[in-house]
């Protein structure tokens, strides 16, 4: 047991609850401080209130319990005993505060006897595990919780998350440039055949250097590729009707002279 858990900000605010209250009950995760928090208001509300306490707690803690509450209140009159030793006591002759770990509550035989012994006290503080014996709750209250995750230090807040786009498959890199070469004029696809070739090398810095040298021109291509498909286009002079018309006259000239030349 360690009295620097007492300094938690959800510990001591547990401890003054429980001294304020005159007594109650502490439902704590192991490694919660529960034992702490129990001891601490024990000897607490003993030494404001000028009354013993008696702690019972498992044997093998006693000495731990002793120098832990010396150290937390050292004008506190106390007793530490155990389960079996508690079921020993004449029934009333235990006042004061009682503090009991309801861990030692294990055996049915000293159930009741801590139950009579609990009655007769001026005040009652328990503590227990989820899974401990439950015998003392309904006189031990309030009832606090202390969850181990309520003391751990707050996690900092996630980094910041920098989403990139993923990385564009080849296949699909190399199918729009081959769509481009389709959609600009036919003196610019080699433009386009450089691109597509950057893109089949297999080093990405290189590929990055060398799509960013050509980024300006394909915007620039495109745009000339736009304007060029807006303009009206040059006339064709062999399409003209005028001389689709001589055409069809010589045809027609050729005709008639075959046809004398049969006569």
């Amino acid at each position: 047991m360690e009295s620097s858990v007492l300094k938690h900000p959800r510990i001591a605010e547990a401890v003054e609850t429980l001294v304020a209250a005159g007594g109650g009950r502490i439902t704590y995760d192991v490694g919660g401080g529960g034992r702490e928090t129990l001891l601490a208001a024990g000897a607490r509300l003993a030494a404001e209130t000028n009354a013993p306490l008696t702690i019972v707690e498992a044997r093998s803690l006693h000495s731990d319990v002793r120098a832990f509450v010396r150290e937390v209140q050292p004008q506190a009159r106390s007793a530490v005993i155990s389960a079996e030793e508690a079921a020993l006591q004449p029934v009333g002759s235990i006042n004061g505060v009682l503090a009991v770990h309801a861990d030692v509550l294990r055996d049915a035989d000293v159930r009741t006897p801590l139950l009579a012994m609990a009655h007769s006290a001026d005040h009652l503080l328990v503590a227990r595990h989820d899974y401990s014996d439950t015998t003392l709750d309904a006189l031990a209250t309030p009832g606090l919780v202390l969850r181990l995750r309520d003391l751990m230090p707050s996690a900092p807040g996630p980094a910041p998350v920098t989403v990139s786009p993923p990385p564009m498959d080849m296949s699909v890199a190399l199918r729009l440039v081959g769509q481009a070469n389709r959609d600009v004029l036919p003196d610019q696809v080699e433009l386009f055949d450089e691109m597509a070739e950057v893109l089949e090398r297999t080093d990405p810095a290189e590929v990055k250097q060398r799509v960013g040298e050509l980024r300006s021109k394909y915007e620039a291509t495109i745009e000339l590729a736009r304007r060029r498909r807006a303009a009206p286009g040059p006339t064709d002079p062999a399409r003209t009707p005028r001389d689709h018309g001589q055409e069809q006259s010589a045809t027609h000239q050729q005709h008639r002279t075959q046809g004398t030349g049969r006569t």
